[in-house]
């Protein structure tokens, strides 16, 4: 599927690009930063998705809608909640609020999948969540890592390393990008690890142990896991 971005915020453009590399699936055609700007890529490319957000310069994300003879699929992205039902109205395809969680992100996907590929096996939203997955770039390759299996994400220079069940991967991003990609059953505990709450086996107030592995609770992520703690 053909994307296109209409954001005017590099931070949100930055999140989009983040959730989107997960799906290799999805290629990103353009990135726009107000709406004539997206007129004009809609009228030279074929856009099978576009994420509108809806506060933009000069002319809003709805008169973009309202003005266009053809539209492709349209995921809304806006930190106002109030715009929502205007939003449905001209029959996007999911509405998502700032700032966008990878979760959240993954069930609109899935319901631009049903809609683009309505025969297409798999990927669906209800299948993204009986199986929730990441994919992540391994040397040359887009390999998909199951989070039910991911146990430890381990920040090693630029690289982070991926712990599963049986197997190990390293790939070249920071943990804070992958972070954003994670599910809100990781929790990140040290500045140099994010584990899976489903996987923690014992801990105390200082560290806690996974896989027979030992890993410390940074000073500044000791608030967090007590709060989680305290709610589990």
């Amino acid at each position: 599927m053909k994307c296109l971005i209409v954001e005017d915020e590099q931070p949100a453009v930055k999140v989009l690009l983040q959730h989107i590399s997960s799906f290799p699936e999805l290629k990103v055609e353009s990135i726009c930063n107000n709406a004539m700007d997206a007129m004009t890529v809609l009228q030279k490319s074929k856009i099978d998705l576009m994420f509108l957000d809806i506060q933009l310069p000069k002319m809003n994300g709805f008169q973009l809608l309202n003005v266009l003879p053809q539209k492709p699929l349209i995921i809304v992205t806006t930190a106002f909640r109030e715009f929502a039902l205007e939003g449905y109205e001209l029959e996007v395809t999911d509405y998502l609020l700032k700032p966008i969680s990878f979760q959240r992100f993954a069930k609109a996907i899935g319901k631009a999948y049903k809609v683009n590929q309505p025969e297409a096996p798999i990927i669906n939203s209800q299948s993204l969540f009986s199986e929730p997955f990441i994919y992540v770039k391994v040397d040359r390759e887009f390999q998909r890592i199951a989070l039910n299996a991911l146990m430890i994400v381990e920040s090693v220079k630029n690289h982070v390393k991926l712990i599963t069940h049986d197997k190990t991967y390293l790939t070249l991003m920071s943990i804070s990008e992958l972070e954003l990609k994670l599910p809100p059953n990781f929790l990140r505990i040290h500045r140099s690890y994010i584990v899976s709450k489903l996987h923690i086996e014992k801990f105390t107030a200082s560290y806690v142990m996974i896989a027979k592995q030992t890993i410390a609770i940074g000073s500044h992520y000791k608030l967090a896991f007590q709060k989680w703690i305290q709610t589990n």
